[in-house]
């Protein structure tokens, strides 16, 4: 399966938001918790992950 393009380069006060069951990615300034396509959890991949 292809791997969706990234949107434009988020907003400086905008994160980037991935959802892991279907890869569509959004940017917002407001925090992101369900896909707007399947309703699954969105993951924040703005923030690096701890090690």
């Amino acid at each position: 399966m292809p791997t969706p393009a990234d949107p434009a380069p988020c907003d400086e006060d905008a994160q980037l938001y991935e959802c892991p069951a279907c890869g569509k990615r959004l940017c917002s300034a407001e925090k992101v918790t369900t896909c707007p396509g399947c309703h699954e959890m969105m993951q924040n991949i703005s923030t690096p992950r701890p090690e």
